[in-house]
């Protein structure tokens, strides 16, 4: 896809002003955070981006094919209660625990995360917010991985 160019002649061989030529594309412009939208409505059991109970390999493999930003969520293997988010980085993949809070019900990611209602909410929010996690600080969930069925 090419961008808008702008062109500006300042050669002044018979003394006139300079020209200004300005070139549009005629296509549209490039959108860089576009994720389909989460639907909250929907328990965490009905998102595609849910991969159950897969292991942090299993994760890693799924989302090697993938682009930065790629993520799915899936059952942690070390707390049976909590859950994992799986993230393609550029410096490899990083694994996030989702806690759910034992006073409020809510869910928490990492440690210094606002709270949320849902794990669908949590991942709304970090689709349109960076998140707060050391080394993805520069990073929104972009690409959810969807589990493809055989």
């Amino acid at each position: 896809m090419s961008r808008p160019s702008l062109s500006l002649d300042l050669q002044d061989s018979d003394r006139r002003r300079p020209s200004l030529g300005l070139e549009f594309s005629q296509q549209p412009p490039v959108t860089y955070h576009q994720v389909d939208p989460v639907d909250t409505s929907l328990p965490l059991e009905q998102q595609g981006w849910y991969h159950g109970a897969i292991t942090r390999l299993e994760a890693e493999n799924i989302l090697r094919m993938n682009r930065e930003g790629s993520f799915l969520v899936r059952n942690s293997e070390s707390t049976k209660q909590d859950y994992s988010l799986s993230l393609k980085s550029a410096r490899g993949f990083m694994h996030m625990r989702i806690q759910q809070c034992k006073e409020t019900g809510k869910y928490i990611l990492g440690q210094f995360s606002n709270p949320f209602q849902s794990i669908p909410e949590m991942i709304k929010h970090y689709s349109l917010n960076r998140l707060p996690i050391r080394g993805a600080e520069h990073m929104c969930l972009t690409h959810p991985v969807i589990e493809q069925l055989l």
